[in-house]
């Protein structure tokens, strides 16, 4: 028979451990609260900034990072701007963080996006399985 240490464990080891860190940028608060509480109740940690120069500043603070979530179209900066701007200031960071554009849009222009997902979401299963696949390949151009 197993203590119960034992079994506690094994159900951990079973557990997938997601814990993986997302950066959400989109001038828009509601959007940015509900894909945190979607992301937070699925064991992701969000991080946000209502816009590039926000991201830009918390950026340069951030250890770990596996996907952001980039708007396109923001007020003070647009995301393919942002790309720009965080390409030529952190270019390790860039290198190593797959991006993806949220958009209403049916395509997005070429760039170093990896792909994009479009907003409103279609389902929330949907949108889970597209950032597990951005986080996961980190490459490649898809669409949700």
């Amino acid at each position: 028979m197993k203590s119960t240490t034992e079994a506690n464990i094994q159900i951990q080891e079973a557990v997938p451990a997601r814990n993986k860190r997302i950066l959400i940028i989109d001038d828009n608060e509601d959007l940015i609260e509900t894909f945190r509480t979607i992301l937070e109740m699925n064991d992701f940690v969000v991080l946000s900034a209502h816009g590039g120069e926000e991201a830009l500043a918390l950026l340069t603070d951030i250890e770990k990072l596996d996907l952001i979530l980039l708007d396109m179209q923001m007020g003070e900066m647009s995301g393919p701007e942002f790309l720009e701007l965080f390409e030529k200031t952190q270019p390790e960071v860039f290198k190593n963080v797959p991006v993806v554009f949220l958009t209403g849009m049916d395509k997005i222009p070429a760039s170093k996006a990896v792909g994009f997902i479009r907003k409103p979401m279609a389902d929330i299963a949907s949108f889970l399985e597209a950032v597990e696949r951005f986080i996961e390949t980190g490459v490649g151009r898809s669409q949700l």
